[in-house]
């Protein structure tokens, strides 16, 4: 089956770009301007609750310092997640999470998301409070909300992961007839 276009503005495909052109940690200010744009783009920035002592040249460091790269790395050779191969992508949201709150002291779950998803786009689903509710609701509808948890990784983001799989599997999919990237799932749910 073939990919459904997922085109979501010329915003986005930036966004894309930027990390495609720049998609290793070794750079200060490249690490530094991706965690500040994607952060304040899709209302995550990184500062947010950090407390007065935060610096955003500190997190980029964390993030050059950390394995970050071979865990991206992994998550775009791996591509299209599914139920075979979650717990990679749900091992390297939470590396990123625990990354980001060494830098910030606040969990920062849907940064995490969003951050990864610019770097493995065909492998990382986006995590936010709309969509989570969104898949939620959908989900409760055809009976299909129960989703159980490893308690390896962060339960939040997990039950989003396997919510997200099981609905563009058995739902949405199945209505596009086509493959659907997690950005075409993600702007689905958004109701774009």
């Amino acid at each position: 089956m073939k990919y459904a276009d997922d085109y979501s503005g010329y915003g986005n495909e930036i966004l894309y770009k930027m990390c495609q052109n720049k998609l290793y940690h070794n750079d200060l200010d490249v690490v530094e301007s991706k965690l500040w744009i994607i952060g304040r783009a899709y209302a995550a920035s990184i500062e947010r609750k950090a407390g007065k002592d935060f610096d955003i040249k500190v997190a980029a460091q964390i993030l050059i310092d950390s394995e970050i790269d071979k865990k991206i790395a992994n998550l775009n050779s791996i591509g299209r997640i599914n139920s075979n191969h979650v717990d990679e992508l749900l091992d390297t949201h939470n590396y990123m999470m625990q990354l980001l709150k060494l830098a910030t002291g606040v969990d920062k779950r849907s940064l995490a998301s969003k951050y990864l998803h610019f770097h493995a786009p065909m492998s990382v689903f986006i995590y936010d409070s709309i969509v989570r509710n969104n898949l939620r609701d959908r989900l409760r509808k055809i009976g299909k909300n129960r989703f159980p948890i490893s308690k390896k990784y962060d339960d939040e983001y997990e039950s989003h992961v396997k919510r997200c799989i099981s609905y563009r599997d058995s739902v949405y999919e199945n209505e596009l007839g086509l493959l659907a990237t997690p950005r075409k799932l993600d702007s689905h749910l958004y109701g774009y």
